[in-house]
This record gives C-alpha cells, structure tokens and sequence, in this order.
C-alpha cells in the first residue's frame, strides 16, 4: 500500500441518477468516519446520523464538514455518498499518508434491507476543487461484501493513501455503488463477455446494413 496512490485510476460515470431521500440506508442511523495524519495525527472519529444533514466537527484549528447522500439508481442499486469537507489543508505535513476508514471501531452504515458493496471510489480534492486522487474499484477492500456489513475497508482496519500531504486536501468523499442483496453475484468475466457479445452484434448490424 506504500505506493497505492501511483495506482488509482480516474473513475467517470455517465449514469443518469435519480434522488431520494433515503434509498437504502436506515435512516435516522449513525455512523462514524476516521481521518488521520501518517505523521501529524489529529485522529478525527465524528459519529453523526444518516438524515442528508450535515454535521460539523473540529479537527486541528479546522472545521471539516461530514454530510451524506443516498441516490436511487433503479433496478435496485443505489449510491451512497460520504463527503468529507474542511476549511484547510487536512494532512500538513509533506508527503505523509492519510489513514481513512468508514464504520471504523464498529459504527458502520445500517441498510433498511441486505446489500451487496460492488463498487467503492474515494476520490480526494485540495481547496480549489482539484481532483488528487480519484480511485478505480476498490470494493474488494471492504472483506464482507456479499453482503456489506457497512464498514469500509472494516472495523478493525484502515485504508491508507500515500503521499498526500502537504498539497492542500480540503474534501474527501466516499462513493459507495450497493444492491440489494440476492445472494448470487454476477462474475466480472461474465458481464464482460456479455458486453463484448453486445457489442460483436452490433458491429454485424452495421456491417450488413453496409453491404445493402
């Protein structure tokens, strides 16, 4: 994981969403978010409730801003957004790491029903808005997944980004893609090949509607 952030890819979603209040999550639930410093600490554990109103805390002379979102996507998907957000530069320090966890010490996300962690993106801004860090899929962080106990990665352990201080952070935000849970999971290599299939069709409508 020392050089994890080398590895994270942008991530960009073109799929339309469609709001709701609470979608999945309990509402009116708790949950707490761990930040701190590889170097300069300033361990912050806030625990607030799941109601789409944000709550403040302070942390080292700042004061971040942890707030929440629960998107309908259809089909029994939803996303659950955590952000993260201060007036000052997070992790100080040059070049330290960030310790970062969701349910950490056991107050994890509360689902109205059973889901499944498909997809998990943590993306990372400075105080002008610029993206640092935009993760690829990192749900398999999250060892119960199928379904999701809530915690990310778990209650005991943390996620850590590597040299990250000193650049500014201001925002940090958790996207959390879930699904109601059906105890079977589709195979990776299996949507795949259905796209490619879809796509092998496609291609020969258009080559024959050519030959015409």
């Amino acid at each position: 994981m020392k050089k994890f952030v080398a590895s994270l890819l942008l991530f960009a979603s073109a799929v339309v969403l469609s709001s709701s209040a609470s979608a999945i999550v309990l509402a009116g639930s708790t949950y707490s978010v761990y930040m701190a410093g590889e170097q300069s600490n300033n361990a912050l554990l806030p625990t607030t409730f799941f109601d789409n109103e944000a709550a403040s805390f302070e942390r080292a002379g700042l004061t971040v801003t942890l707030s929440e979102s629960d998107t309908a996507l259809g089909n029994g998907n939803s996303l659950v957004s955590l952000n993260l957000n201060a007036d000052g530069d997070l992790f100080p320090i040059f070049n330290e790491g960030a310790f970062l966890g969701v349910g950490t010490f056991g107050d994890v996300l509360d689902f109205e029903m059973p889901v499944s962690l498909y997809d998990a993106r943590v993306t990372v801004r400075d105080l002008t808005g610029k993206v640092l860090v935009a993760s690829d899929n990192l749900a398999d962080f999250a060892l119960t997944n199928q379904p999701w106990d809530g915690s990310f990665p778990t209650t005991a352990t943390l996620f850590r980004i590597g040299e990250i201080g000193g650049q500014g952070v201001s925002n940090i935000t958790f996207d959390f893609y879930v699904s109601e849970f059906s105890g079977e999971v589709p195979e990776p290599a299996s949507l795949m090949l259905c796209g490619i299939g879809l796509l092998a069709a496609a291609a020969t409508r258009r080559k024959r509607g050519a030959q015409a």
